[in-house]
């Protein structure tokens, strides 16, 4: 009985030393997954702090590059504006500008290019001129040219267009000419005239 009662008492004792020991490793493993919380919150936090400084970064960056944009997209609006104003005032400026006027614009550039011209055969199509200038274009090249003038309503700009039989060259002289002319040329004085003189 004696040696029962030893053995209870030794299976006793070592249950108790197995169930100290759970504890101890439950203590442990308790302490273990707090700690590991706790620095995966921290990691969590410094991710999330350094994300949003990142962020925070990212979008002062990106205002500064808008605002240090807005100047330069301003301008650019304020020029592309001045230029399509200009542009449809001088379209509207030529197309009711006085027929002769026009016409004597077109014989003008045209006799800068005569002799090529009369040194070869040629059509001179034009379309929305007046009688007086197709008579001066006539006179231009005289009788006996090689030179044919022919009315083209279907031509999609008033004017002149010299087209020779060997195609070796091609004159144009339209008031989309004259408008590119006056753009290139003229700008400025008509932009001050149109915008005042701050243009």
């Amino acid at each position: 009985m004696e040696e029962i009662k030893g053995t209870e008492a030794l299976e006793r004792e070592i249950l108790e030393d197995a169930r100290k020991r759970a504890e101890r490793i439950i203590r442990k493993a308790e302490e273990s997954a707090r700690l590991l919380g706790v620095q995966t919150e921290k990691k969590i936090e410094e991710a999330t702090t350094a994300l949003v400084g990142e962020y925070q970064a990212k979008k002062r960056i990106a205002e500064l590059e808008m605002l240090s944009r807005l100047p330069l997209e301003k301008a650019r609006l304020d020029i592309s504006y001045r230029d399509e104003m200009l542009r449809k005032a001088l379209k509207g400026a030529l197309e009711s500008m006085n027929p002769r006027l026009f016409g004597l614009w077109c014989v003008k550039r045209l006799s800068c290019q005569a002799e090529l011209v009369r040194n070869s055969r040629a059509r001179v199509l034009v379309h929305g001129l007046d009688s007086e200038t197709m008579r001066d274009i006539e006179a231009l090249f005289g009788q006996g040219s090689d030179i044919s003038i022919e009315e083209v309503p279907t031509m999609k700009a008033r004017g002149l267009v010299v087209e020779p039989m060997d195609t070796s060259y091609r004159i144009s002289i339209t008031e989309k000419e004259l408008l590119e002319w006056l753009l290139d040329e003229k700008r400025g004085k008509l932009a001050a005239a149109l915008f005042g003189s701050s243009a």
